[in-house]
C-alpha cells in the first residue's frame, strides 16, 4: 500500500531515524552559519572598545570553530531533528493517511503548530515575546522540513542527502563569514562639551559634571588590574577629552585624593542615549563600568502638595 509521501511502507514500519533523512545535517549547518556570523559581527559591534585580542584572537577562534564546529553543529542538528523535524514528518504522515490531502502539504502547517507549542515555554521561561519566539522557531525548521519532505518523496537515502548538502553548506558558510566580517562596525557618538553637563550614574558610581568645570564624584573605582579594590569620592574638576586618531571623546576627572582612581571616562552608547565608561584591567576583555545620564523631572508647574512623585529618572 502506497502512502502519501511516495514510499511503499506504512508509516509505522518506517524506521524512526529515517523519517526525516538528512534533516539533521541541514539543521546543524544553519546553527554553524548563525554562530559564525554572530561571533564575527559581535567583534565589530563591541561598544566599549574591548578587542578580544584583535586579529590573533579572531584567528584562534576560527581555528577552534574549524575543529569543534562540525561535531557541535551535527549534535545540535540531531537534537533539532529529534525535537522538531521528525515529529513534523511523523504527524504529517499520520494526517496524510487519514485525509485526502497528501502528507507533504501537511508538513509546513504542522511545523507551524509545533513551533507555536515550543514558543510558549520560551515565552514563559525566557521572557521572549511570543511572536518573536514563534517566528524564530518556525523559521529554523522550514529548511530541514523541506529537505526531509523532498528526500522522502524522491526516496533519497540519508547518506546521499548529506553528500548533496555539502556544496550549498560550503557556500552558506562562506556567505556567513563574509557577511559577519564586513558587518558595519560600531561608531561611538561625538558629544559637544555642553552635552556632558549633568548627572551620570551607574555601577555604583555617580558623577555630577557642572557647567563651569566642577565635578562631584562618588564611588570612583580604583582597579588593581584584576578587581576593584576600593572606592573614592570627592570634589574636583573635569574637562572634555578630544578624540585622538583611533580613540574616542570623553571627560577627564581630577579629584584631589583620588589620583589612583579611574579618571578618564570615554563615550559610548548613542547620540540619543549617550554613555560614559571606563575599561578596567585587560584591554581585550576587562571589566567595564558604564554611566548613563540622568534628567530631573520638571516639577515647577506641579502644585506643591503633588510633588511627591517628582524624582530623578534616566534621561
Amino acid at each position: 500500500m502506497r502512502n502519501h509521501v511516495g514510499t511503499t511502507e506504512r508509516p509505522r514500519r518506517q524506521a524512526w531515524s529515517g523519517i526525516a533523512p538528512g534533516a539533521e545535517t541541514v539543521g546543524g549547518a544553519q546553527f554553524l552559519c548563525a554562530a559564525l556570523y554572530a561571533q564575527l559581527a559581535a567583534l565589530g559591534e563591541e561598544p566599549y572598545g574591548r578587542g578580544y585580542g584583535g586579529g590573533i584572537a579572531v584567528l584562534f577562534w576560527l581555528a577552534v570553530m574549524c575543529v569543534l564546529g562540525p561535531p557541535l553543529a551535527l549534535a545540535v542538528g540531531c537534537a533539532h531533528n529529534l525535537l522538531f523535524t521528525t515529529p513534523v514528518m511523523a504527524l504529517s504522515n499520520l494526517a496524510g493517511t487519514r485525509t485526502r490531502i497528501s502528507a507533504p502539504w501537511w508538513a509546513l502547517p504542522v511545523g507551524g503548530l509545533l513551533a507555536g507549542g515550543y514558543a510558549l515555554p520560551v515565552r514563559l521561561l525566557a521572557g521572549t515575546p511570543y511572536a518573536a519566539a514563534l517566528g524564530w522557531i518556525a523559521a529554523a525548521g522550514v529548511l530541514p522540513v523541506v529537505v526531509a519532505v523532498l528526500a522522502r518523496m524522491r526516496r533519497v537515502p540519508r547518506a546521499r542527502v548529506r553528500l548533496w548538502a555539502l556544496g550549498p553548506i560550503g557556500v552558506a558558510l562562506i556567505a556567513a563569514f563574509l557577511s559577519g566580517a564586513t558587518a558595519p562596525a560600531y561608531r561611538p557618538p561625538v558629544l559637544v562639551e555642553a552635552s556632558y553637563v549633568g548627572t551620570w550614574t551607574g555601577d555604583g558610581v555617580r558623577l555630577e559634571l557642572g557647567a563651569r568645570g566642577e565635578v562631584t564624584a562618588r564611588e570612583l573605582p580604583v582597579h588593581d588590574g584584576f578587581d576593584v579594590v576600593r572606592r573614592c569620592s570627592g570634589r574636583g574638576t573635569w574637562k572634555p577629552v578630544e578624540a585622538a586618531p583611533g580613540d574616542r571623546t570623553g571627560v577627564a576627572v581630577s579629584v584631589p585624593g583620588c589620583e589612583d582612581a579611574e579618571s578618564v571616562w570615554q563615550v559610548a552608547g548613542t547620540r540619543e542615549r549617550p554613555e560614559l565608561f571606563v575599561l578596567m584591567g585587560d584591554p581585550d576583555a576587562g571589566d567595564v563600568a558604564v554611566l548613563r545620564k540622568r534628567a530631573v523631572e520638571q516639577c515647577t508647574a506641579v502644585p506643591a502638595q503633588s510633588r511627591w512623585w517628582c524624582r530623578e529618572r534616566p534621561g
